[in-house]
């Protein structure tokens, strides 16, 4: 499973999210492994990633072919402000955009 802090991202559009390092992800391909993998009809469910924002360091792991789990791991004073801040930023653009995230807390 590939790891990334969320300050890796380069840009978040409809179609998927682009690190600084030129991965992407496709929240089609998401949607396709999630369904495939939890036994639902593809248009049953709008479902790209689990997510959970009571570990020590929060998370969404996208399900794409090879997992890729973005970390909310800003350092310094007022952390755990900014990291909710960008977890909610996330989840938001997600719905946003018609995507959703399975809540595990």
């Amino acid at each position: 499973m590939k790891e990334y802090s969320y300050s890796n991202i380069r840009e978040i559009t409809r179609y998927g999210i682009l690190f600084t390092d030129g991965y992407e992800i496709s929240f089609e391909e998401c949607k396709d492994e999630w369904c495939a993998e939890h036994g639902i009809g593809r248009e049953d469910s709008y479902c790209v990633a689990a997510r959970d924002s009571l570990e020590k360091i929060p998370y969404f792991v996208f399900y794409c072919k090879d997992k890729v789990k973005v970390l909310f791991d800003k350092k310094g004073i007022f952390h755990k402000k900014r990291n909710r801040d960008d977890f909610l930023k996330l989840q938001y653009i997600l719905n946003r955009f018609g995507f959703s995230s399975y809540d595990l807390t």
